[in-house]
């Protein structure tokens, strides 16, 4: 928890910043108080290699500006605040008991999230891993040893692409049916051609096809429930074509896959599937099915 704090805290102030005010905003922590009453320089410098392998930022001190700054050379990858988000919540669950009575958090809580560091110093040191992977509709686990390329989160869920060398493709793993994670010494290379910054562009969820475009998919949506599609689109590409007090229409770029036709459905009659065709029919055949079976 300390040492996200000081990331976090770096990160907010983009400006040098001497010991002495880094530990008194630890001080300033109710959670950290006593741990931070007695948290000198020198347990500071021990902390920096810790918060360069767990968090892959370098602090270092700054002689001229007097203070200790974030020094990453490379600005951090888009998504990179909810990763450190994961590693807060993990932190924050253990926070003392005495803070329950002003914080109600969700009771369920994603697995997995212990594989997150693991993985993620995997994919930075292009190092293979293996691990047991259990499928819920499987009996038992399989072995797999694959190359970690990224790692994505997807409704509270994390998961972890990675190139399958058996399977000879790529494939996707979702971290709470992970056990036993260990990173091997052998190296790997990407797939040619493979980009993780375009790779998952133009998906809604984890299910990217490779035999078919994005779709444009335009969706017609009662105004209330526009306006929250709105404070919180679907996806980067949405755009608002009609605002009115009728109703909103976006458009959204898009592959038509499953993880996008549950979440349409998840909107009921709050929303109606203007385009593409196929989508529009599909939606219609799940809920003329669902009216069928309740009336059975």
């Amino acid at each position: 928890m300390r040492q996200l704090l000081l990331v976090l805290r770096l990160q907010q102030l983009g400006r040098a910043v001497p010991f002495a005010e880094l530990r008194d905003y630890l001080l300033e922590q109710t959670a950290l108080r006593d741990l931070a009453a007695n948290y000198s320089q020198r347990t500071f410098q021990r902390d920096l290699p810790h918060i360069a392998e767990r968090f892959g930022v370098t602090i270092a001190h700054d002689r001229r500006a007097g203070g200790y700054r974030i020094t990453t050379a490379d600005p951090l990858p888009a998504g990179y605040q909810r990763l450190l988000d994961a590693f807060e919540l993990q932190e924050f669950l253990r926070l003392p008991a005495a803070l329950s009575p002003f914080v109600q958090w969700e009771q369920r809580r994603p697995q997995g999230t212990e594989w997150l560091q693991p993985l993620l110093r995997a994919v930075q040191q292009r190092r293979q891993v293996q691990f047991q992977y259990h499928k819920f509709w499987d009996e038992a686990p399989a072995s797999r040893t694959v190359g970690p390329l990224l790692l994505k989160e997807f409704k509270g869920r994390w998961y972890l692409l990675a190139y399958d060398p058996a399977r000879q493709g790529l494939r996707c793993y979702g971290l709470d049916r992970m056990r036993a994670v260990e990173t091997t010494a052998q190296r790997f290379e990407p797939p040619a051609g493979f980009s993780a910054d375009t790779y998952y562009a133009h998906c809604f969820g984890i299910i990217r096809p490779d035999d078919e475009p994005p779709a444009e998919i335009v969706l017609a949506l009662e105004p209330t429930q526009g306006q929250y599609l709105k404070s919180f689109p679907l996806h980067p590409s949405q755009r608002v074509l009609v605002d009115t007090d009728e109703e909103v229409l976006v458009q959204l770029t898009v592959y038509n896959t499953h993880d996008l036709l549950m979440e349409l459905l998840s909107l009921g009659d709050q929303v109606r599937v203007l385009a593409p065709a196929s989508l529009r029919a599909q939606v219609k055949q799940i809920h003329v099915a669902a009216l069928a079976e309740s009336n059975a």
